[in-house]
């Protein structure tokens, strides 16, 4: 990964988090602690960032452009950002892969960058979109729509159409409940569309949720859970709640168990 690459995913990281290590860094850009803190070091240069002992801190104080959106992607920050580890291991160089909006898909976006020099990426996510923009070697796709401003995405019946005419090879689908009685629900408008597209033009289909998404419901139906392959989740779900899902023939990579 080049360096301005790696620079854009700090700071991608500061934005999300206000602080980072340099531990961290080293497991987000697959280098050496001595290559994270030359990049800290030219960054503070730039007046990018604080360095501090053993990472940096943000220097700006507006940082969310959008309130609603920051206050979601700071929740949960830390399990959204472990299972996207054990998420792209999914994934292999050169193949096509759609990411819907929302928090827990931007940090398997960063992952991606991170870990991937040719990928074709299918997203109505312009913050995804953002994050993969210096990977020269990525085929990024934004099917065309209108702007929901809150959400920073794209939705409408012609990006509908058009997700439709990709083959996939992998979908990350990510959802704001899931239960074992309504399956995948959500509250974002457009979103439900955006989803059951992806899910018809992908030959593997994987919800990416951190554990405090199971077991509740939002208004919106999306799917069942028999519509999906897999779900990744993080350490913390619920071990009893882990086995009642498997016992309905739901797979669930736990990363506690990986």
């Amino acid at each position: 990964m080049l360096a301005p690459e790696r620079h854009r995913l700090i700071l991608l990281e500061l934005e999300s988090k206000g602080q980072v290590t340099v531990v961290e860094l080293k497991s987000l850009l697959q280098v050496s602690l001595d290559t994270v803190r030359r990049d800290l070091e030219r960054l503070e240069q730039e007046e990018k960032l604080r360095r501090v002992h053993g990472g940096a801190v943000s220097k700006r104080e507006d940082v969310a452009t959008n309130q609603a959106f920051f206050k979601r992607k700071i929740t949960q920050n830390e399990r959204k950002q472990e299972l996207a580890m054990y998420a792209v291991e999914l994934v292999k160089e050169y193949q096509a892969v759609s990411l819907n909006a929302g928090t827990t898909n931007i940090e398997v976006a960063k992952r991606l960058a991170a870990r991937f020099e040719k990928l074709t990426v299918i997203t109505n996510s312009l913050r995804i979109a953002d994050i993969l923009a210096l990977k020269k070697g990525f085929t990024v796709i934004i099917p065309g729509g209108y702007l929901n401003h809150e959400e920073f995405s794209l939705y409408g019946r012609s990006m509908e159409e058009e997700i439709m005419n990709f083959n996939i090879d992998l979908a990350f689908i990510s959802i704001n409940a899931i239960s074992l009685e309504k399956g995948l629900t959500d509250f974002r408008q457009g979103e439900a569309e955006v989803i059951n597209a992806m899910l018809k033009s992908a030959k593997r289909k994987v919800v990416v949720a951190d554990s405090s998404k199971f077991e509740t419901v939002s208004y919106l139906n999306i799917s069942g859970l028999d519509q999906i392959d897999l779900i990744v989740t993080d350490s913390l779900m619920d071990s009893s709640l882990l086995e009642t899902y498997k016992k309905h023939n739901i797979s669930i990579i736990n990363a506690s168990l990986s």
